[in-house]
């Protein structure tokens, strides 16, 4: 089983935010990741707010590392700027001795000696099991370093990881961002989707996002648990990108990149079989010099850019995206594409395919023009930088073709084509190139591994030796981590990719890979079956069991069957169930 990643007991529509960041003295320097050691503009800024180069006293917390390089890094860097290397302490916090060391006098001491804090990258699940304790408070770690900056006048910086736990809620995702379209807003940390934890509430105007504008999908992410939650207002940084939250509790942008502020206060939300529909949201892109009330997301432009008025745009022709998920794709499709251009609208596509098969499917983002809208435009520090206010962003599900999707025509009137619909779209089943589905047909045992694999997004433990799988097989990859973890199993080393997979071994399979998806073991339950001793191992028997009673699989007239073939239509319902659908 994959361990439980720690996330405190909330439920999404409690995670409430008011309007501003909490009454303080102090700076909070929030960066969107991958923060440059020449970004003068952010590094001043903290130490400045840190009382000096010279009178600044620094704190780094290591603990959302696996590693001390970017602790070092960072601690070099501010050496370079004239920082004394005695003013500059990387705390000894890992998330294996953070039990006692958040509560270690030396660390407490230190953490109360410094002007500034500095919070690296990494998981920032790292940071939330490290630094608060079981029931939600603070250890004494975390009590002084909020005290540092609401008390003493300090200021608090983080990167990537370091950024999103500033805030009252913070997101983290397995798998790609695209995966929160496709599966939503998940239950518990470490399933696929986008999950929500609570952070340190430093900034309290709107949950923190990060790599904005190199990590595919981060828009779309944001979007879904926006519009699924109680929280509808979200912050995403770009990368080398800062916002500088002040004392007064406004923002500035600061940074090679931009801010995107979204708003889904009057957005829509409607997910189906056929995928999710997001509608309406607002968003606002502000870059180096632009400021914003985040109680009232009212935006200060920097006066080094004029608006763009009608007539003045620089391109007239319309752009769109093929592919979103590049690096700035999305920034250039919102500014080149829309309020720099005389479009009124435009639109972009993130597309995935099946590994193994030809099927691909996606979500385009449209962007439009409301009468609110304004774009703004000048150099600032000698880049083209610009503003945007108002545009409004609507998601929608698209067929590899660019058409809206539907269900595959064999599907349509079948008992349960909600379900496989579902697994159909969003390619843990694909249909078959006919476009047919085909729910009769059995499933091989090299479909089984790859419909696991790709629904459970599991990677490979151990590389094994199958003599009848050849690295040109078109599921090889899947069959590998598949038999690496012991959900299919190869005698002798031969796996046979293309025999039916039967009824038996599809539920030892589905309940090593419901352990891996759900964090739990799949729960026993006795095989109420009339043909219960035909198993062929007590291990199938207990399988079958628990499988048929967690509804993954259904008896066939009072029977399990063990060794007949699973059919494409069993093994999506199970897909369904084993992946939390409920539509």
């Amino acid at each position: 089983m994959r361990k439980r990643t720690l996330t405190l007991a909330f439920t999404l529509a409690s995670l409430t935010l008011s309007g501003a960041s909490q009454a303080a003295r102090g700076h909070l320097l929030i960066v969107g990741g991958g923060l440059r050691s020449d970004n003068a503009p952010v590094y001043d800024a903290f130490l400045q707010a840190a009382g000096g180069r010279t009178a600044a006293k620094v704190v780094i917390v290591p603990t959302a590392s696996s590693s001390l390089s970017s602790s070092r890094r960072f601690k070099e860097d501010l050496e370079a700027l004239g920082v004394p290397a005695d003013r500059v302490t990387i705390l000894d916090i890992t998330s294996k001795n953070a039990d006692s060391a958040v509560k270690a006098p030396e660390v407490l001491n230190a953490i109360n000696a410094a002007t500034a804090v500095w919070l690296v990258g990494g998981d920032q699940l790292r940071l939330q099991k490290a630094f608060v304790n079981p029931d939600g408070s603070d250890t004494p770690a975390l009590k002084d370093i909020r005290a540092l900056w609401a008390e003493r006048g300090g200021v608090i910086g983080g990167t990537s990881a370091g950024a999103s736990i500033q805030s009252v809620i913070m997101p983290s995702a397995f798998g790609v961002p695209m995966d929160s379209l496709d599966f939503g807003v998940a239950p518990l940390a470490d399933q696929r989707g986008v999950s929500l934890s609570p952070g340190f509430g430093l900034f309290s105007a709107g949950i923190v996002d990060q790599h904005f504008n190199t990590y595919a999908g981060r828009h779309a992410r944001m979007a879904t648990y926006l519009t699924a939650g109680a929280t509808k207002i979200g912050f995403g940084l770009d990368e080398n990108t800062a916002m500088l939250v002040t004392p007064d509790g406004m923002v500035e942008v600061l940074g090679s990149g931009g801010l995107s502020i979204m708003d889904a206060r009057a957005a829509t939300r409607e997910a189906g079989p056929l995928g999710v529909h997001l509608g309406n949201l607002r968003l606002h892109y502000l870059m180096s010099g632009d400021r914003v009330n985040p109680a009232t997301l009212a935006v200060t432009v920097n006066p080094k850019k004029s608006l763009i008025k009608p007539g003045d745009e620089y391109e007239a022709t319309p752009r769109t995206s093929t592919d979103l998920a590049g690096n700035d794709a999305f920034r250039t499709l919102l500014t080149y594409g829309l309020v720099d251009n005389t479009a009124t609208q435009t639109s972009g596509l993130y597309l995935r395919f099946r590994p193994g098969t030809t099927y691909g499917y996606g979500y385009r983002v449209t962007l439009s023009k409301t009468a609110d809208t304004q774009g703004h435009y000048g150099s600032v520090t000698g880049v083209d930088a610009y503003t945007v206010l108002n545009a409004r962003m609507d998601v929608a599900p698209v067929s590899l073709g660019g058409q809206a999707p539907t269900a595959p025509r064999d599907l349509r009137g079948h008992s349960r084509e909600a379900e496989l619909t579902t697994v159909a779209f969003r390619g843990l089943l694909p249909p078959l190139p006919s476009g047919l589905f085909a729910p009769q047909r059995s499933v091989t045992r090299a479909e089984l591994a790859a419909a696991l694999v790709f629904a459970s997004g599991a990677g490979e433990k151990t590389v094994p030796d199958l003599s009848d799988v050849p690295a040109t097989h078109a599921d090889a990859a899947a069959i590998r981590v598949a038999t690496s973890r012991g959900w299919l199993t190869a005698p002798g080393g031969r796996f046979e990719p293309d025999r039916p997979a039967t009824r038996e071994e599809t539920a030892l399979a589905l309940a090593g890979a419901y352990d891996f998806v759900q964090l739990r073991a799949l729960p026993a339950s006795p095989l109420g079956a009339t043909d219960a001793g035909t198993a062929t191992t007590d291990a199938g028997r207990q399988a079958l069991g628990a499988a048929i009673a967690a509804g993954l699989l259904d008896l066939r007239a009072s029977a399990a069957r063990p060794a007949e073939p699973v059919t494409r239509a069993e093994l999506g319902a199970a897909l369904y169930t084993l992946m939390g659908f409920q539509f």
